[in-house]
Formats: C-alpha cells, sequence, structure tokens
C-alpha cells in the first residue's frame, strides 16, 4: 500500500459524526464509503486503489465509515458481533495514508437516504466527490438498493466516475468480514491471520476480579470487552499492548469451570509482571490456542496445568515474529 508520509496529515473525527455536523469540503475528492469492520486484506485493497487514485487525479481521498454497524440501528437483533471496535477501526485507518477520515453515525438519517439522494447531498455535495471508489459488494441507501452497478448507473448521470474493486480472494473464495467472523468462531485463528492480514485482538478496560489468580499465584486482568467476535473458551498465548508497553502472556476466555463460573470472562496473566492497572485501557492479541478450558477436579490441579500453560505460551512466543502493530 502507497506509503503517504508526502501527503498530508489525516484528518480523524474521534468519534462519530452526524451528517450535519459535517461541513462541506474545500476540495475535489475521490471518495470510498461503507462499513470497514475488520479493515481486513480486502479493505486494504479498495483503501490502495483509492490512495492510486487520489495521486493520479490529484484529489483529496475521503473514507466515510458507517458506525455503528447498520444492523446494529436496523435489526439491533441480528447484528453480528465486532471484528475492530470504533477505537481500533480508527487507529487502523490512520496508519493507512487517507487525507480524510470522517465516521458517519448510521441513524434514522442515513438509513432513510434513497442511493440517489445518498449520491447527491454526501458524495456530490458534502464531499465534493468527482470519483467514487467501492468494494465489488457494496450496498448502501434505504433497504440496501444501492450497489456498485447503481453506483456506474448514477455516473451516467451525475458528474463523477467510478471503480469498482473486485473480490480479494483467498484459496478461491473471497475475504470479507462474515467469514473472518465464522473463522473465529470455530477457532481459526490463522485463517483469522491470513484475512485480516494481522492477529485478531481483542479490546477492553481492566476490570477488578474477584482476585481468585491472585490467591493461586497468577495475578490476572480481567478485560472487559466491547461486543467483539470470541473465539472458542480455552487458554491462548498472547501478546498485549498496555498503554504503548508490550506484554507477552496468557488468556483465558471461558466460564471458569473449576470455580462453577457462569458468565464469560477474559482473563489474561502477564508475564514477569504485577501492576495495579484497573481503568486502564488493553489490546490482546490471539497467537495461539494452547488448550479448551475444562474442569480441573481442584484449585491445585489447575495450578499445575496454569504452569504447563504459562511454559507452552512462553515457546509460543519466542517464535513469533514481532507483530505488525508495534511498528510506529
Amino acid at each position: 500500500m502507497e506509503n503517504a508520509s508526502n501527503r498530508s496529515d489525516p484528518q480523524v473525527v474521534p468519534t462519530t459524526s452526524r451528517l450535519n455536523d459535517i461541513a462541506e469540503f474545500e476540495k475535489e475528492t475521490v471518495v470510498t464509503f461503507g462499513v470497514f469492520d475488520g479493515i481486513h486484506i480486502g479493505h486494504q485493497t479498495v483503501i490502495d486503489t483509492l490512495l492510486k487514485c487520489a495521486v493520479q487525479h490529484q484529489l483529496m481521498s475521503v473514507l466515510i465509515g458507517f458506525y455503528p454497524h447498520p444492523l446494529a440501528f436496523l435489526a439491533p437483533e441480528r447484528c453480528p458481533p465486532l471484528l475492530t471496535p470504533l477505537s481500533k477501526r480508527v487507529a487502523l485507518l490512520q496508519q493507512l495514508g487517507i487525507d480524510k477520515i470522517i465516521m458517519l453515525r448510521f441513524d434514522a438519517q442515513i438509513a432513510a437516504m434513497a442511493p440517489e439522494h445518498f449520491v447527491e447531498h454526501v458524495l456530490l455535495k458534502k464531499c465534493r466527490a468527482r470519483h467514487v471508489v467501492v468494494g465489488y459488494a457494496c450496498q448502501f441507501g434505504k433497504d440496501r438498493a444501492g450497489n456498485a452497478q447503481k453506483l456506474v448507473d448514477l455516473s451516467k448521470i451525475y458528474p463523477f466516475g467510478v471503480t469498482v474493486v473486485p473480490a480479494t480472494e483467498i484459496d478461491r473464495a473471497p475475504v470479507h468480514s462474515t467469514r473472518i467472523r465464522e473463522a473465529l468462531t470455530r477457532g481459526d485463528l490463522r485463517c483469522g491471520l491470513q484475512l485480516l492480514g494481522r492477529y485478531y485482538s481483542l479490546i477492553g478496560k481492566i476490570i477488578p476480579g474477584d482476585g481468585r489468580g491472585r490467591q493461586i499465584g497468577f495475578p490476572t486482568a480481567n478485560i472487559d470487552t466491547e461486543k467483539q467476535v470470541y473465539p472458542p473458551n480455552g487458554v491462548y498465548a498472547i501478546q498485549a499492548k498496555l498503554e504503548g508497553q508490550w506484554l507477552d502472556g496468557v488468556v483465558n476466555i471461558g466460564i471458569r469451570p473449576t470455580f462453577d463460573g457462569t458468565n464469560v470472562q477474559v482473563e489474561s496473566h502477564f508475564f514477569d509482571f504485577d501492576e495495579t492497572i484497573y481503568g486502564k485501557s488493553v489490546e490482546i492479541f490471539l497467537i495461539e490456542k494452547i488448550r479448551s478450558e475444562r474442569k480441573f477436579p481442584n484449585p491445585e490441579i489447575l495450578i499445575q496445568q496454569i504452569r504447563r500453560d504459562v511454559s507452552t505460551a512462553k515457546k509460543i512466543l519466542a517464535e513469533v515474529n514481532p507483530l505488525p502493530e508495534k511498528i510506529g
């Protein structure tokens, strides 16, 4: 992907903005739009095309990301869990060299727009788009009546061009967010890594637990994650980013059956680390699954197993290349 170090610094709306709050742009632009959950390699191909088009036509590059997911507004019961919360999504997009990033709140105003109105009011009037780049499966407008072909048809009426980016395929199947969610849900972290282009991570704030980990000699950080995709319950080798500090460790995702737990919790144990970090944000990258969660006859046998888990995790992590997120 193009290195945009010689371009202007990205301008990012740090939270979601409503359409009426966005001022009309001063420069003509090339625009892409969509949900962009995951910022996976298919999304990256679309953004790479956006940046190349901006250079070719000497236009400002603009990305409009819808947040929350449209189904969170239209049909919450069918809304899929997130791959990337808002903060992570913006952070990843900032690295790609886009001139202006707008996270547009998907609300009643956006949901009610006919495709023609979206093109006229958002793309042409607000963004001053002279070219639009979209993926092959894009949908927009009321009742998802707009798609890539609709944009091509409208470009024959309105003064803008369209580039439709074909599917990015791995193993002869398109890369898309649903495929990644399915891979992670069945525990295929390797497939998730391949499709995302990075290790999958869980993000949240550290909250107080019941202190049981410390009692058995393995202090843990309980993480209150956002509504993200969880892999199957079990113990995983992880690398974690805690306010700029990188830590190795293990995480248990599950109900803690040895202690008759019922709710799924995310508990991380960081190696050679014993600080009070309640309230801090942490991101844990799931490197490899060590074992499934199971109930042990007593805490003593669990402690023995945790020691083996830690030893296994250290061997796994010793073979891991530095994470892409560590650069910059």
